[in-house]
């Protein structure tokens, strides 16, 4: 058992004892009722945005992998890039990001969340040009930022230990989501890769001031939304 694989479980233990004090297993749900003055938000619309992150995290793995040129279990082999699209210092931050999807989709998976897609296919020619495999590797991480700001606020708006325990969750991988991101600007070339003040919509519009130039992350009211915005960037489930 390699060093990776034994964070992995270890991380996934640590979410699972903190689920059972939530009122056990994500997929279980309901045990505690909402708090005095809770918002109408469920633990239902929490599972909602876990199942989601889970087909997200493996549309990421294999978006990754196939940036990298090797075959996942959830890409379709005609996507694996031909030709080598990222030099050996990008590669690292490729190889890196693909751990750490693969982390968030195994402790996901692990809380009894579950997606119906298990494949994805990319838009043509994704993977044919670094400049198009990055373009959607842009555009892939501000879904997932969206939908992971989604899930923080849907899960705090419950008043159940569930949803807390699922908010704290989701703000945690979204913080690896938004270095994702930078990274990609910066192999990108595009300046400044780190281009807003706040991600979601709770501040003012960018200023157009240095570093709070760019689009923010649309926040999605539901995981279903989130899926959509993927399904809208060309990305074919099987």
């Amino acid at each position: 058992m390699d060093r990776q694989e034994l964070q992995v479980r270890s991380t996934r233990r640590q979410l699972v004892k903190r689920a059972a004090v939530a009122g056990g297993a994500i997929a279980g749900l309901a045990v505690l009722g909402p708090v005095a003055g809770a918002s109408a938000a469920t633990d239902t619309d929490v599972v909602n945005f876990g199942n989601a992150a889970v087909g997200a995290e493996r549309i990421a793995v294999a978006f990754y992998s196939n940036a990298l040129g090797e075959p996942s279990q959830f890409g379709v082999a005609g996507d694996v890039a031909k030709r080598t699209l990222l030099n050996s210092s990008h590669r690292e931050y490729f190889e890196a990001a693909r751990n750490q999807e693969a982390s968030h989709l195994a402790v996901l998976e692990s809380l009894g969340l579950s997606f119906p897609f298990s494949t994805f296919a990319f838009p043509a020619a994704t993977f044919a040009s670094a400049g198009a495999m990055l373009a959607i590797g842009e555009q892939l991480e501000r879904v997932f930022i969206g939908a992971y700001l989604g899930a923080v606020k849907v899960g705090a708006s419950t008043g159940t230990a569930t949803g807390q325990f699922v908010a704290e969750a989701a703000a945690q991988i979204l913080g690896i989501e938004c270095e994702h991101r930078v990274l990609i600007r910066d192999i990108a070339g595009e300046d400044p890769p780190n281009d807003r003040f706040y991600e979601g919509d709770v501040a003012a519009p960018p200023s157009g001031a240095p570093g709070d130039t760019g689009v923010r992350s649309t926040v999605y009211a539901t995981g279903d939304d989130a899926v959509a915005a993927l399904v809208a960037l060309g990305i074919t489930p099987s």
